[in-house]
Order: structure tokens, then sequence, then C-alpha cells
């Protein structure tokens, strides 16, 4: 299977504060983003998840909660797969930049 590599979400944070980031899951089909490690200086956790559309089968959105101690830019890698596979159906990138 071969992996589908999105274009980078490019994001802004203040240092010290939370920033959510979003992303378009596809629970039905049992695919779901996993969160990379955070980045030392750094947390990352998943913070709950949201229905993307209406009607049976609608797709639902996860959010993520990233917050950066200080200033500086970090690239995050996000993959979408199943808990049970090993490889990932797709990575979205997320470059952040706190100020």
């Amino acid at each position: 299977m071969r992996t589908l590599e999105h274009p980078p979400l490019q994001l802004q944070a203040a240092a010290g504060r939370p920033l959510d980031i979003v992303l378009d899951g596809a629970p039905g089909a049992g695919l779901l983003w996993q969160a990379p490690a955070a980045p030392a200086g750094c947390t990352l956790k998943a913070t709950g998840q949201v229905p993307g559309g209406a009607g049976e089968g609608a797709g639902m959105q996860q959010h993520f909660a990233f917050q950066a101690t200080k200033a500086g830019q970090w690239t995050l890698r996000f993959e979408l797969r199943r808990d049970w596979e090993s490889s990932a159906h797709a990575v979205q990138p997320v470059q952040v930049t706190a100020t």
C-alpha cells in the first residue's frame, strides 16, 4: 500500500498558549489520525472528536492541542491509520510557527 502525503498545513501559534489542530478522520473505515510524539519543550494531546458533517456515515473531525513553551518552528507528522495496521494510509504534516 502506498502512503498518501498531504501538503503541509501552515499554522501560527502564540508561545505558551494552546493551538487547536483539526484533522478530518474516517472512523467508519476505522481510520483515525495518530499524533506524533511531542517535540522537546512542547505538548501535544488529542482533545476530542466532533461530527464532520450531517447524516449517517459522515466523517468526523479530530482535535489535537499543541502548546510550545517558547518561540520556534516545528513540523508534526500525523498518520492516518487503523490501530491494528503498522503502515499509514496518509500522512499530514503540520508546520507550526510559535512567536
